[in-house]
């Protein structure tokens, strides 16, 4: 069954509508237009007129805020868990910017992974912004699935047809100019306000942006290729009076050639084909998340819910029927571990819970080994370390208090520099990955510091 993929592209007082349609795989264009309209509710609301009626359950649109709407920084954490970026995104990404995030919502690009870390690209848009622009789709039951950003939705919807260099995209309310290598966006610029500045002006600008966009990655320049209402060819001849390799960008979708004004609607309407591994964002989470979708659905749960209770009869049935023989092949197994156990441990009390014993058995060895180590970092090493700390530093050690994953040491110094330096000694430690220095005062003779360390030991370093 066909399914329509739909692109809106809300400039200043235009919308720009996009349709494909997508069948086993291959995708042709349905149709492009305009609505014209002084405000977005309005032309929102017109959106049922040209689309058919009604919106289908196959279908996905996917919309886009423009550049300059967002605060976009990219991060690196030396953890790779999407959940924990998630976790720790907020947190980090306020202190990339200017501004404090109370007033804004937050979302990130799939993480890129980097050894053990992973860099991620992270935006931060004010909620207020949002809520108005999701505002009409959904009091008319409209179901945009994705809010993007510019130009991280284009180059997503497009990633096929362009070339690496600068994706000029010129359209009423600003005009962005973003570095492409590989389809993914290294870089980008923006200039507010576009369609109020002349012609000439506007290569003269467009010029200057690329040319600072390109100067780390080709300072002789790169191609710009243009799209948007205000890519027309005049501004592509003023373009190419002063810089070579400029382009009016065209695809080709079917045999049917999109011009370059309805390219950012095109590129939305492929961007909503979203796998969710692309290089792009989605403001459509939390509190924004779609809903309503699940009601018609109901019917096709209920089918499904059906033919899964027959399953568990079927799967049910053929469980029985391998049980006793499981069984037989279970109390087999639980003999020969008894047997293996006694062996092991002739001392030992009757086996009731041959593995629980098993592991308490041995863990205990570890622990009576533990002095040379086992898998884990040992006594000998921490003193190993201590032993290791510069013959300059007059460092006392009352107590050594070691624990599964971390390790504490207290003591006595002469100055504040000696435990500074003694912390910094650890921390060069294979066996420590992180080292903290929780306590650091001076005495009441005012002659010794008192030093508390703690340290987490290091999941590489602690094994031998």
């Amino acid at each position: 069954m066909a399914k329509r993929l739909i692109g809106i592209d809300i400039d200043r007082k235009i919308l720009r509508l996009a349709v494909l349609s997508r069948d086993q795989g291959a995708i042709s264009l349905v149709l492009v237009m305009e609505i014209l309209h002084e405000e977005v509710a309005g032309q929102v609301a017109r959106l049922r007129d040209f689309v058919d009626g009604d919106f289908q359950f196959g279908d996905r649109l996917a919309a886009c805020l423009p550049s300059s709407a967002a605060l976009v920084r990219r991060l690196t954490f030396p953890f790779s868990n999407q959940r924990k970026i998630a976790a720790a995104l907020s947190f980090e990404l306020a202190g990339q910017l200017p501004v404090a995030l109370d007033d804004y919502s937050t979302a990130m690009q799939p993480p890129v992974r980097k050894g053990d870390g992973a860099t991620i690209v992270a935006a931060a848009v004010k909620t207020t912004l949002l809520a108005e622009t999701l505002a009409p789709f959904d009091a008319m039951g409209i179901p945009l699935h994705i809010l993007d950003l510019a130009p991280y939705a284009y180059v997503a919807g497009l990633k096929d047809f362009l070339a690496d260099g600068i994706l000029v995209c010129a359209m009423e309310q600003e005009i962005c100019l973003a570095l492409i290598r590989s389809g993914e966006v290294l870089d980008y610029l923006q200039m507010p306000l576009g369609g109020s500045m002349p012609v000439a002006d506007q290569a003269r600008a467009i010029h200057q942006q690329a040319t600072v966009l390109a100067r780390a990655q080709q300072p002789d320049g790169m191609p710009l290729q243009l799209m948007g209402p205000l890519a027309t060819p005049e501004l592509v001849a003023s373009l190419a009076l002063l810089r070579d390799q400029v382009e009016l960008l065209a695809i080709d979708i079917n045999g049917q050639t999109i011009a370059a004004p309805f390219l950012p609607a095109v590129a939305l309407a492929l961007r909503a084909a979203d796998t969710g591994k692309e290089q792009a964002f989605n403001l459509r989470q939390g509190v924004f998340a779609l809903k309503g979708e699940w009601a018609g659905l109901r019917k096709t749960l209920m089918m499904a819910a059906c033919l899964a209770g027959l399953t568990l009869i079927t799967v049910g049935v053929s469980m029985g029927l391998r049980y006793y023989d499981k069984q037989h092949q279970v109390r087999l197994l639980e003999q020969q571990m008894a047997a293996l156990y006694q062996e092991s441990f002739p001392n030992a009390a009757t086996a009731v819970d041959v593995p629980l014993q098993m592991k308490s058995a041995i863990r205990q060895l570890q622990e009576d080994v533990g002095i040379i180590s086992f898998g884990r970092l040992s006594s000998l090493q921490v003193l190993q370390t201590l032993s290791e700390l510069p013959k300059s530093l007059s460092v006392d050690v009352d107590e050594i208090t070691m624990e599964r994953n971390e390790v504490r040491v207290s003591g006595q110094t002469g100055t504040f520099e000696e435990v500074n330096s003694m912390a910094e000694t650890f921390r060069h430690s294979p066996y420590f990955e992180k080292v903290e220095v929780s306590e650091s005062k001076m005495g009441l003779d005012g002659k010794q510091v008192s030093y508390r360390l703690r340290m987490t030991v290091s999941e590489k370093g602690g094994a031998s």
